[in-house]
């Protein structure tokens, strides 16, 4: 009958009209072409639109919809990777706004729309706000307005507030207003004008982009095969939506070494820890391991896990570099939680094969996390691999209790696998990712080339009279403690007290502040690409006399006495201070960084040239992990420089007294094994642990 036929009022609005009943559906009925463009669009949104799309197929007409994604900050990072990833983040976006429908009546509505797809009825695209700095803008396309055209040529044009969404047609209060062609030419003809300048991507400050293909795969999932509208005329054939592709960066080829990792996982079972030097490429060998799974176990999810933010954020980009947008879910939980579902929604749907998550060890381990991965891992439909990096940090009771048995391919990270003085979390770590399969050790990354030398200087500082005390003080309570600590709880925990406080006296001592103001001076050149370890404990400024912790201490007598430009980082600095940081060292602004363990594990810093330790460890793994930071290839890089300030015995302290004597001989003994680790693979090992001969004689040890 036509448009004319209807007859539309000058405005609908909520409360008086059915917006959808008066208007939507009788225009619907009635046209051969329905131009839309929409704020935004949800699964509700359209099955209530399509009340009347039975009768447009079974005319052979067709809906042109424009549409905008709501975009998350790490959204507009993904669509600034090249066109490539820009497209498969639109994919994971667009599946976040379509939900599951329960409701019969919905979905049958939504399977006309489907049909209506799958038969090449239905373009969508995509608009997109753009913005001169970042390329895109969080800011949705707003505008909302639609054309109804018959096939007599005449057309119904409408503007207003309502979105296709269930909200913005029946709960929230709204109005339109109508033109037609008949009554109101001019104002019809401006509103078909603004729409296919918006088809043709030609609206100033958008960029809108073909969507056809990805929404009809996703509204793919509502159509019913026995439910087909009659009179609709389907294609031949319907074209299949490309898959997203996993591979390695173009020109990146696999080292032998690492070809040999893959090898023994692969013939270990799918199980296995890499004990890979830092810095020797353990993420790209992952990943090119979990790319060959990837090719026999589809659909694959792949969930990295992680100790700190600033390490999942590098392994984001890294998986990038592979062709897959991965989902962060750490931080707030309402922010990853929906993209998960989508995730797992996405394999289903056929958009991808595979699935990468990164999340942070907490989060891993939290009930949010858990109660969202149990269920997908009890339905069974996908495999999972499961890769942890710097793996040793799993080994405790909490965390080794959420490892899911239902996960087959497991892949253990870390340059030291081992758990310092705790066999039983070692044990534990490889009860469930297996024994270490591969070993490429400092030594041989060193000798290939594959991390730069580095050369060693132990700095010798004493303790002050008042820190002596107090660690003999705790050394002598210590005895009776551990000799009690493996069959009393409450005796071990007394111990373990005790240890880190005489740790603290080690790491904070008074006369390393000046002895690193010494060096610093006595160097040629002011320090760049430069990084400073610090203890977490307070230091006495010599000045004021004033205690202030060792961390803010150095980096004032860096700034003040050296004009070097340092920022601290820290568990205080949020994350995107923490970014800012690293991006101003790597670009050469900041001359280095003053740090407290955060940098320990895993960020990946390849241009530093000198390391100062301030907070010695006895713990392999800190300080292996400490050395791994500085030996990363760069461009120009010949070698590192590590200075260890490491505490000396008092000359007065002679085997005459015994107690003393005993005291400072163990506490050198615990310095010299950190010591000789660093010598050991040093350009200049052997002169570096030839200044320590006498001290070597002096209490009997040999290193």
């Amino acid at each position: 009958m036509g448009l004319r036929s209807i007859d539309p009022k000058f405005s609908y609005r909520s409360g008086r009209d059915d917006l959808a009943g008066d208007f939507l559906v009788p225009c619907l009925e009635n046209s051969v072409l329905y131009r839309r463009s929409a704020g935004y669009f949800t699964s509700a949104g359209l099955a209530l639109a399509a009340r009347g799309i039975a009768s447009l197929a079974a005319r052979g007409g067709k809906m042109r919809l424009v549409a905008s994604p709501v975009l998350q900050p790490e959204d507009i990072e993904a669509l600034t990777r090249g066109e490539e990833q820009r497209n498969v983040a639109l994919r994971l976006i667009a599946v976040r706004s379509i939900a599951n429908i329960e409701d019969s009546l919905i979905s049958d509505r939504l399977n006309t729309l489907a049909w209506l797809s799958a038969a090449g009825l239905l373009e969508v695209k995509i608009a997109i706000r753009k913005c001169s700095k970042s390329g895109y803008a969080r800011g949705i396309f707003h505008e909302k307005a639609g054309i109804f055209t018959d096939s007599e040529g005449d057309h119904v044009a409408f503007a207003g507030s309502s979105n296709e969404t269930a909200g913005g047609l029946m709960e929230n209060f709204e109005s339109l207003k109508t033109f037609t062609s008949w009554n109101d030419s001019p104002r019809v003809d401006e509103e078909l004008e603004n729409f296919e300048a918006l088809w043709r991507d030609e609206t100033p400050g958008l960029e809108v982009l073909e969507f056809t293909e990805v929404s009809r795969n996703i509204l793919d999932r509502y159509r019913d095969l026995e439910k087909k509208p009659p009179g609709l005329k389907m294609p031949s054939k319907v074209s299949e939506p490309k898959k997203v592709k996993f591979r390695p960066p173009p020109g990146f080829a696999l080292r032998p070494y690492q070809e040999e990792a893959i090898r023994a996982w692969s013939e270990a079972g799918g199980k296995g820890i890499f004990a890979m030097a830092t810095g020797s490429g353990k993420t790209f060998t992952a990943l090119s391991l979990a790319q060959k799974v990837s090719q026999k176990n589809r659909p694959l999810v792949i969930i990295v896990i992680c100790p700190y933010l600033n390490l999942c954020k590098q392994w984001i980009r890294e998986i990038s570099g592979f062709g897959l947008t991965a989902i962060p879910c750490f931080s707030d939980r309402h922010r990853w939680t929906g993209l998960f579902e989508e995730g797992y929604q996405g394999l289903a749907l056929g958009l991808s094969n595979v699935l990468a998550i990164v999340t942070t060890n907490r989060t891993f381990q939290g009930d949010a996390f858990q109660s969202h991965l149990k269920p997908r891992l009890k339905s069974a439909r996908e495999h999972h691999l499961l890769i942890a990096d710097e793996v040793h940090n799993l080994g405790g009771p909490k965390i080794s209790r959420v490892l899911a048995p239902e996960i087959d391919l497991r892949l253990g990270l870390s340059a030291t696998p081992e758990r310092h003085l705790d066999p039983e979390g070692t044990q534990a770590l490889l009860d469930y990712f297996g024994d270490i399969v591969f070993e490429y050790p400092i030594s041989q990354a060193i000798a290939e080339g594959r991390l730069c030398p580095y050369r060693y200087h132990p700095i010798l500082v004493s303790l002050t009279d008042e820190e002596a005390d107090e660690y003999d003080e705790i050394t002598s309570r210590l005895g009776p403690l551990l000799a009690g600590a493996e069959k009393n709880a409450e005796l071990k925990q007394a111990a373990l007290s005790l240890l880190i406080r005489r740790a603290r006296i080690l790491a904070n001592a008074e006369n390393k502040l000046s002895a690193l103001d010494t060096l610093i001076g006595s160097l040629e050149q002011r320090p760049k690409k430069a990084l400073f370890y610090c203890g977490d404990g307070q230091s006495r400024d010599a000045v004021t006399d004033e205690e202030t912790r060792q961390i803010q201490a150095v980096a004032r007598i860096l700034g003040d006495n050296h004009g070097m430009r340092v920022r601290t980082f820290t568990c205080r600095e949020s994350t995107a201070e923490r970014e800012e940081i690293l991006r101003d060292l790597a670009s050469g602004f900041l001359d280095g960084i003053v740090a407290i363990r955060c940098l320990d594990e895993g960020i990946d810093l390849p241009d530093l040239r000198m390391g100062f330790i301030l907070a010695s460890s006895t713990n392999p793994r800190q300080f292996i992990q400490r050395r791994g930071r500085l030996l990363r290839n760069a461009q120009g890089k010949r070698r590192s420089e590590v200075f260890d300030f490491v505490i000396s015995p008092p000359e007065c302290v002679t085997a005459e007294n015994n107690q003393a004597y005993s005291t400072s001989r163990a506490l050198f003994a615990r310095e010299l094994s950190r010591i000789s680790a660093f010598c050991q693979h040093a350009q200049n090992g052997p002169s570096a642990m030839g200044r320590l001969t006498s001290l070597r004689k002096r209490f009997g040890v040999i290193a």
